[in-house]
């Protein structure tokens, strides 16, 4: 199972071996800070002359026992966080950052790379967005509702053959939803799960970097596009 956030660009040309050579001189394994952070250049990989895979790295200070002292000893350790430029005007994150440091971190990065100043953000999904996954979907496996004048506050309609036709979903339907988890058109072997907050998990037991890319493309050609992403970029220091 793999969880991304989308970035939409402010345009949709990427040039790979500039990506390459920023990839290569913000490594992390250069850095001369007590906790480095950065690219890790061994990652990247490049899909179909127009798509690339790196992994942002991050070290950090942990304890752990030993059996040879009488004291926690402090190590330094490494997470490494994959970014995914999709050739087609978004990038995807990792979205199971472990605090919204490391994601401002990890999305500067995205506009280093590119050597831009604009900052970018993360899409969301509303009412309008998950429905629209629904209507393109080939099967709907699950639907979270939030419903608008009654309790419960979360309803959760999942696992049933032909979910879309039972009562429990004739009965929310029309209200906000959280998740809808779908198979897509053409992608049957990997079904993915919509947040209204903006993230896409694919689901599936280690799943290839480059199934991962062509997931989060298709999603992002079908899905993500059809949205207003004017409202999701700024210039620092103001709109542009």
């Amino acid at each position: 199972m793999a969880s991304y956030k989308i970035l939409p660009l402010r345009n949709e040309g990427i040039d790979l071996e500039k990506i390459k050579n920023r990839v290569e001189n913000m490594s992390a394994l250069e850095s001369s800070a007590d906790l480095r952070s950065g690219t890790l250049p061994r990652s990247f990989r490049a899909f179909q002359g127009e798509m690339c895979y790196v992994e942002y790295a991050q070290e950090e200070e942990t304890e752990v026992t030993t059996l040879d002292a009488d004291d926690d000893d402090t190590i330094k350790v490494a997470d490494m966080y994959p970014i995914i430029f999709l050739g087609n005007g978004y990038v995807a994150y990792d979205a199971n950052l472990p605090n919204q440091d490391v994601e401002t971190e990890v999305v500067d990065m995205v506009s280093n790379l590119l050597d831009t100043d604009i900052s970018y953000e993360a899409v969301e999904f509303d009412k309008d967005d998950l429905e629209g996954v629904v209507d393109q979907a080939n099967k709907v496996r699950e639907a979270n509702f939030k419903p608008s004048n009654q309790k419960p506050n979360s309803v959760s309609a999942r696992y049933l053959p032909g979910l879309q036709e039972t009562e429990i979903w004739h009965q929310y339907e029309n209200d906000p939803m959280e998740k809808v988890r779908v198979d897509l058109p053409d992608h049957t072997t990997y079904n993915v799960s919509f947040y209204e907050k903006g993230k896409v998990t694919v689901h599936g037991r280690k799943i290839p970097e480059d199934i991962q890319v062509e997931v989060l493309r298709y999603i992002t050609d079908e899905v993500v596009s059809n949205l207003d992403i004017d409202s999701f970029q700024k210039k620092l220091g103001g709109e542009f």
